[in-house]
Parts: structure tokens; C-alpha cells; sequence
């Protein structure tokens, strides 16, 4: 049979039949059908005895033809592609078509969609597939999975390349168990990325990989320095942020000696002079001793703590309880009782009550918020009319609500702000804690129910952050107390450097006097210039920046030249031309536009925000 004889068969031989015959003499067509083998015949000019035997005799295969006619090129014109690819049932494995759709396969429903490997070997998809297009050849289980291998390669190759031209990051580190009780240790790591039109905060995750056994500082500590060095980071990292679960601060103190040092000897950091060069007092009149410039490794989570501190505030709603009871039977009812559903969605329309969970206490919050959406008379008649009376709220259970989600609103704020993956968060705590705090001494006067969940949750704020109110010389340092969490200065440069809060929060939240708000605002200066010298050392080796102009040292006028120099280029003025500009701009989109007019702080600020 001629190859051009070959090319002239009919869509339904080419799909369902073998070994195509054309008899131009008789002008007739014969082929074999592939299921039974049975020989047909017909005429040049028509197909319908070849439909008619598999309409007859195979009627599935005969659907199946249907169903991929309309996907089916027309041979009687020849495309270009015939001409170059050889017409075979299949692609072959280099084709670029076969090679496309493996590549969506794997990167769109695979990774992105996060659709199981099992789906490969699913005869419904691989019937989807030979849909889509009859060339393609689906590949195995087995094939994907070692295609998933290479993906996964590529991508760190990438990242390690491109994390090889950073010179500071930080990461996230987490710990935990599924509902299988299979352990997993994720590591994370964020970074600001500049190029000359823009300042972004990069996040990638490095590993997230099955922890077996038992979760020890030690053996935390070999598996996140195992990560480190495939990446080649170690030496990179600023900061480490992780819960506070004994075995994480365990685990860090190990892989960092330095720091673990650096906690247990407290003299050093209160011994250190420098940042009070303003403050002339006594060893006995210091007003802050651990707010010093010295850097901890490990810091703590910031929305894990805050999730402690309101854990710590519900334990004393005793007096809600019957309210956050009847919540949770409305949110199961319109879980189970179709009849409620249809009701309560007739006068509330599509909306729903999320159920609480036990480890969240803000999936109570919202569960409440949106119950307080309901109007309260309409709510408690269809509680009424579906005979769930027993769940109607009283008028004082309403108001213990409505005051509870008052009371909790900013915390959920709190902890939607700082969760975030492309914004700064670091700048965030402090302000974020002092408002708290700010938040809960001016609800004390208007609660009629809660106010033992106010001094509760301000207890616990006070005692998880205090090395925050000490910082801000609210709250005074126990005798021997060791190194107290949040402490570290990084928090206070961070705020200060991020123009969303500058030095506002000093004047806002801070509850001291005027006297100490002044006397804080010269002490956080101090830690941001102290922290542009150490890096201006860093980098050109001396601290002197007149020294850098010896070059230049002849000429007329050179006082004129140096107090320039000095005036417009020194941190200092940096620092007070930033705090005279800063008024709530967005901070990535600020030290963007502002790189070269403050240069010392643009170094400072992207090693502490990101």
C-alpha cells in the first residue's frame, strides 16, 4: 500500500480499523476491523458500511469515535506538519506536543493544583487525555514521579543561585505533626530582593520534609543544619524565628553557639556603654539596661505568642460560656439540620456560621462576628419557628458578645497584619503589642461583663512580651530574669525604620510621661546610628566618614567641603531628615524611592525588615 494510499483513509477506518486497502480500478476501499478483525469494504466515495459495522457490532468504541471526531484533523488536505513529523498513531517523546502536555501535567495539576500522583494511573483521566488529543501518550505513575524529581532539582538549583547573591536573610522554622501523627519540619526563608526600580520581600520554602522520630533540639538542629548547607545560607542568616517550645530554643542555641553564649552571659549586654553616650547617668539612675544594640539569633514567633496571650485571656470567660455555646449549636445546626439551613438562609440569605476550632481562637472570634451580623430579633425568631428555643439568645448573652469580639478585633488585626508574606511584619510587633495594650486600658471603662478577660489578656500581654514594655520603660526587669522575650533590639530598629510607624508609636503608646517618651526617642536614635556605624565599618573598614574624603583634602575652602560632607551624608542627618518624612507611606515602596538620598539607613533597614 502506497504511502499517499495511506493518507486518503477515512477518519473512521484511521480510527477503528488496520491494514487500509484502496482498489482505484474498482474504486473500492478495504480494511480490517481492529476488534474482530473482520474485513469491510465500500466504495471510494463513502464510509457508511465501515460506520455501520461498529454502530452494529461495538457500539462503546463507536462513542468513543464520536466523542473525538470533532478533534480529529481532516486528512484529506495535508498540513505542513505532515511534511516534517512522520504520521505515526503517537507523538514521539521529544515531540514538542507531548513534551507540553506532560509539563502542564506535572506543574498545573500536579504541584499547582495539588491534584494526587495517583491520577496519572486514573483510567478516567487517561480516557480524558486520549480526548484532548489521541497522539498524546499518557505516562505512568512511576515516569511522573521521577519527571517530579528533576522539577524538584531545577528549582533548587535556582534558588541556591540566586540566594548565593544575597548577603543577609532570615528564616522561619516550624515543627509539627499531621493527623496521622507523621512528623514535618518546614523551613522558609525571606529575603528583600533590590533592583534598581523596585524593593521586594521574597519568601521561598526550602524544605518541608517527613521528621521521623523524636523531635529533640538536637536532632532539629542536624536536620535544619543539613538544610542550611544544601543551601549554602548558614552564614547568611540574621535571624531565626520559631516558637518558643523548649526543643526549638534548644535546637538554636546548639547550631549557634554564639548567641547561646551571648544569652547566658547577661553582664555583657548590660554592660554596654555606648548607647547611653547621651544619657550621662549613674550605673544605678539607667533607666533601660536591656534595650542594647547587641542581636539575638533565635526570636520568637510573634503571632504564636499573641495566639498564647488570648489563649491565656479565654480561660477566664467562664461568664460567656453559655453564650459561646449556643454560637457553636447554631454553627453545627446549619452543618446538619437541612430544615434550619433553609430557614435561616430565607431571612439572612447565602451566609453561613463558621465552626469554631478548639487550637484557634480566632475561628471563634469570626465565628461570633458573624453571628453579630445576624440582626438579633430575626435570628431569635428563626430559632424560634425550626424549635430551637433553647439556643435563643438572652439580651445579656448578646451583649457579652457583641462585647468579647470588641474586646478581640484588634488581636485579630494583630494577627492578620503580621502573618503576611509580602509586606513587612518585623516593624510591626512592637506597635502592634503597645496598641494592644493601649486597646484594653480604654476598654476597661465601657465593660459591663468582661473585665476580668481585659486584665487577663493584659496579664498575659505583659508577661509573653515583657522585654518589650521594659524596652519602653513601662514595665522594670526582675532581679536575675535572664533574657526577656522580645528583648531584642531588632524589634525597636525595625519599628523605627519603617515610616508606617517611624517614632509615632512612642508618642501614642508608650503610657509614661513626657519626660521618658523624650529620654526613649534619643535611646532608639542611638541604637539606629549606633547600628549605621557598625555597618558603615563593615564596609569601608573605619567609621570616620571624613576619613573617606582624604583624597580630596586639597583645594580652597575644604572646612566648606567636610561640614557638606558631614552634614548631608552623616546618619544622623539621614536619620532626622527620615523622621521629618516619614508619615505612614508604605515602607517598601519608601526606601525604594529614597535608597540614594539615605543611603546609611537603606543598608540598616533592609537587613532588619525582611
Amino acid at each position: 500500500m502506497a504511502e499517499s494510499d495511506s493518507c486518503r483513509a477515512p477518519q473512521i477506518v484511521s480510527f477503528g480499523y488496520k491494514d487500509f486497502e484502496l482498489d482505484r480500478a474498482n474504486k473500492k476501499r478495504f480494511a480490517r476491523c481492529k476488534i474482530c478483525n473482520a474485513r469491510i469494504s465500500d466504495t471510494t466515495t463513502t464510509t457508511s458500511n465501515f460506520i455501520r459495522h461498529f454502530k452494529k457490532n461495538h457500539k462503546e468504541r463507536y462513542d468513543e469515535y464520536l466523542k473525538s471526531k470533532i478533534h480529529c484533523s481532516d486528512l484529506q488536505q495535508p498540513s505542513m506538519s505532515q511534511f516534517i513529523v512522520p504520521q505515526t498513531s503517537t507523538y514521539p517523546v521529544n515531540h514538542p506536543r507531548q513534551k507540553a502536555i506532560t509539563e502542564a501535567i506535572i506543574s498545573d495539576l500536579i504541584i499547582n493544583c495539588n491534584m494526587p500522583l495517583s491520577i496519572t494511573d486514573n483510567k478516567h483521566f487517561i480516557h480524558f487525555l486520549s480526548i484532548m488529543d489521541a497522539k498524546y501518550t499518557a505516562l505512568s505513575r512511576r515516569t511522573i514521579t521521577s519527571r517530579l524529581d528533576i522539577v524538584v532539582s531545577e528549582i533548587q538549583s535556582k534558588l541556591i543561585s540566586e540566594m548565593a547573591t544575597v548577603e543577609n536573610l532570615s528564616v522561619t522554622v516550624d515543627i509539627w505533626s499531621d493527623r496521622r501523627m507523621r512528623g514535618y519540619l518546614g523551613v522558609t526563608a525571606h529575603w528583600m530582593n533590590t533592583t534598581a526600580d523596585a524593593i521586594t520581600l521574597k519568601s521561598h520554602l526550602l524544605a518541608c520534609n517527613r521528621f521521623k522520630g523524636s523531635h529533640t533540639g538536637e536532632r532539629i538542629c542536624e536536620a535544619f543544619e543539613q538544610i542550611c548547607d544544601q543551601y549554602k545560607i548558614k552564614q547568611k542568616i540574621d535571624h531565626i524565628i520559631c516558637d518558643n517550645a523548649a526543643n526549638m530554643k534548644k535546637a538554636f542555641t546548639t547550631c549557634f553557639p554564639s548567641s547561646a553564649e551571648a544569652d547566658e552571659d547577661d553582664d555583657d549586654c548590660l554592660d554596654d556603654e555606648e548607647l547611653w553616650n547621651a544619657l550621662p547617668v549613674d550605673e544605678e539612675e539607667r533607666p533601660n539596661e536591656t534595650l542594647t544594640s547587641k542581636s539575638q539569633h533565635r526570636l520568637q514567633c510573634f503571632a504564636h505568642t499573641l495566639q498564647l496571650v488570648v489563649g491565656d485571656g479565654l480561660k477566664e470567660t467562664r461568664a460567656v460560656s453559655s453564650a459561646l455555646a449556643k454560637a457553636s449549636r447554631i454553627s453545627s445546626l446549619l452543618h446538619t439540620s437541612t430544615s434550619f439551613k433553609e430557614e435561616f438562609e430565607k431571612e439572612f440569605g447565602q451566609r453561613g456560621v463558621p465552626a469554631s476550632v478548639v487550637t484557634r481562637w480566632n475561628s471563634t472570634f469570626r465565628q461570633l462576628k458573624s453571628l453579630l451580623s445576624c440582626d438579633y430579633q430575626t435570628l431569635c425568631k428563626v430559632l424560634d419557628v425550626r424549635g430551637h428555643r433553647e439556643t435563643i439568645f438572652t439580651l445579656r448573652e448578646w451583649a457579652q458578645i457583641k462585647e468579647l469580639v470588641s474586646i478581640l478585633k484588634p488581636f485579630a488585626d494583630a494577627t492578620d497584619l503580621t502573618q503576611g508574606e509580602k509586606v513587612v511584619t518585623i516593624s510591626a510587633v512592637i506597635p502592634c503589642v503597645l496598641s494592644l495594650n493601649n486597646h484594653l486600658e480604654n476598654q476597661k471603662e465601657g465593660t459591663q461583663y468582661l473585665v476580668n478577660l481585659i486584665h487577663s489578656l493584659q496579664r498575659s500581654l505583659k508577661r509573653r512580651f515583657k522585654g518589650i514594655f521594659v524596652n519602653v520603660k513601662m514595665s522594670q526587669p526582675e532581679t536575675n530574669e535572664g533574657i526577656l522575650p522580645f528583648s531584642d533590639p531588632v524589634y525597636v530598629k525595625a519599628a523605627v525604620l519603617d515610616p508606617a510607624f517611624g517614632v509615632m508609636w512612642i508618642e501614642h503608646d508608650v503610657l509614661v510621661d513626657d519626660k521618658l517618651k523624650e529620654q526613649l526617642t534619643v535611646e532608639v536614635k542611638n541604637l539606629i546610628l549606633q547600628e549605621a556605624e557598625h555597618t558603615n565599618m563593615e564596609q569601608t573598614g573605619h567609621g570616620d566618614e571624613e576619613e573617606q574624603i582624604k583624597g580630596d583634602e586639597t583645594g580652597l575652602f575644604l572646612y566648606h567641603k567636610k561640614q557638606k560632607k558631614s552634614t548631608h551624608f552623616s546618619p544622623a542627618a539621614q536619620l532626622n531628615h527620615y523622621l521629618d518624612n516619614c508619615d505612614g507611606q508604605n515602607c517598601l515602596l519608601f526606601w525604594g524611592m529614597n535608597k540614594e538620598k539615605m543611603p546609611s539607613l537603606f543598608q540598616i533597614a533592609m537587613r532588619l525588615l525582611m
